[in-house]
């Protein structure tokens, strides 16, 4: 695992931030957990997301927003693309963990987030590590590593980033 802070160049991080953050951004309302246990809080089991990008064996979409992020991705470098999603979940009276997932099933991937406001949210590892939600911040872990957002009680919501990916070892990512 490898957190970076300030990872992009300040106007970069800004002008991704605030296109993301704007009110006329596409989000799709959405389910976090399609079988939530018995005890997971309905009104917790609800976020917004944008696909940038996806490739999987039967397609590869493209969202007509994946201009906003060519600077990460220039910046990160790649190999592949797997996936890249904008995720939004509203602030919650307590903070409550989702159930812990991967992203991607496919051996030696990579993700990544990156943290596009700051607040008392986190991801959680299974392992008992957290990484706080701090602006502009970035994490990269081995994408069989189970994990979990958190929601945040501070702050009207809790925006990530989340790259899937295939890296060559690229210094600056791991």
């Amino acid at each position: 695992m490898r957190i970076v802070d300030n990872y992009l160049d300040p106007e970069v991080f800004l002008a991704l931030s605030t296109a993301i953050m704007a009110p006329t951004f596409p989000w799709e309302k959405s389910e976090i957990l399609k079988d939530p246990p018995a005890n997971f809080p309905p009104e917790c089991n609800l976020q917004y997301v944008h696909g940038f990008y996806l490739e999987n064996a039967k397609r590869v979409y493209r969202s007509k927003q994946l201009g906003l992020i060519q600077p990460l991705v220039a910046h990160i470098m790649p190999r592949r693309l797997i996936k890249v999603k904008a995720n939004s979940t509203n602030r919650q009276t307590k903070q409550v963990a989702y159930a812990f997932h991967t992203d991607t099933r496919q051996p030696d991937a990579t993700t990544a987030v990156l943290y596009l406001n700051t607040n008392n949210g986190y991801t959680l590892f299974e392992d008992g590590r957290k990484v706080e939600s701090v602006a502009n911040r970035i994490v990269f872990f081995d994408a069989s590593l189970p994990h979990s957002g958190v929601h945040c009680t501070d702050t009207d919501k809790r925006l990530v980033l989340n790259i899937n990916m295939f890296l060559d070892n690229a210094p600056h990512c791991r």
